[in-house]
């Protein structure tokens, strides 16, 4: 691909948006798709050319990025009615940018069979990441594709991590670090609430750790969302319990017990649950927090 590649993206949602708009803004011809209408009707406001379907992105792109919320979705975008194996060829690339399982990844690769380039490249980060270009991407696949991707994926990271040959291999880096951060939110918030309990402040208290071998990401940037009552939550308690369940498929695959991810699974449902599948991690600080009858907001420093 001696020529800037054409890019395509199928799922235009909270990051695709963002990634997909900064990719237009660095001058690549870009093409999208989303089923849904409202979404269609947007996407020329950031400079992407809107096509009818996933089949018509892959006839339009050199690279395709697909940016769904699970595998169900990922398979049926890619092998469904007008998909995009229906319009790709051998050297069209499907750059898998969504959280999907490994196995899920594994399955889109075995079933291209070499009709097109399977990559895998999961991102963290989040929304406000996808809006500063700062994400961090965990990419497996063929190298000299990846070689290909590179200057698309430039634009919207801050760094680029390669990890093998086979497709997957990203998925797995993102379930361990998804698994990572949950389990560590929720003993974090377990331990901030017995403290709060005992009598100290809540702020004081993640001064003190994110100063000492307590911290953590997820104490010193998510724990403070729960009092924030400027706080706007995202939705995405249910992508949460996807992740988790795709770190303990992981870690029974490995024959590893995983107590703490399966602790904080466990947690993360219960908010899940409680509110009826709406909102983002500040709920489950909520949530632990009508366990134990006290509320950080009461007891900090409001912003």
């Amino acid at each position: 691909m001696t020529t800037a590649p054409r890019v395509g993206i199928v799922g235009v949602g909270r990051m695709g948006w963002h990634i997909a708009a900064r990719i237009a803004a660095a001058g690549f011809h870009v093409t999208a798709f989303d089923p849904r209408p409202e979404v269609m009707q947007e996407i020329g406001s950031i400079g992407l050319k809107p096509a009818a379907s996933s089949r018509a992105v892959a006839e339009a792109s050199d690279v395709t990025i697909l940016m769904v919320l699970d595998g169900q979705q990922a398979l049926d975008a890619t092998f469904g009615t007008d998909g995009f194996a229906d319009g790709a060829h051998s050297d069209s690339i499907l750059l898998c940018m969504a959280s999907l399982r490994p196995s899920d990844v594994r399955a889109l690769d075995e079933r291209a069979d070499g009709r097109f380039i399977v990559l895998d490249a999961p991102v963290s980060g989040g929304v406000e990441g996808a809006k500063a270009g700062s994400l961090t991407v965990m990419a497996s696949g063929d190298p000299e594709a990846l070689d290909a991707v590179a200057p698309v994926l430039k634009h919207m990271s801050s760094a680029i991590y390669r990890l093998g040959e086979r497709p997957g291999l990203g998925a797995v880096m993102k379930s361990i670090n998804q698994s990572m951060f949950l389990a560590s939110l929720v003993s974090s918030a377990e331990m901030l609430i017995a403290g709060v309990k005992a009598g100290l402040d809540p702020d004081q208290v993640i001064e003190v750790v994110s100063r000492s071998s307590g911290d953590s990401w997820a104490l010193r940037n998510r724990l403070p969302l729960a009092w924030r009552t400027n706080y706007v939550s995202g939705g995405a308690l249910g992508l949460m319990l996807k992740d988790l369940a795709s770190g303990i498929d992981l870690a029974d695959e490995a024959g590893v017990d995983a107590v703490s991810t399966r602790a904080a699974a466990t947690v993360v449902r219960e908010a899940y649950e409680r509110h009826a599948g709406r909102g983002d991690d500040p709920l489950i600080v909520e949530t632990l927090e009508a366990r134990s009858g006290v509320m950080l907001r009461e007891r900090a420093s409001v912003l």
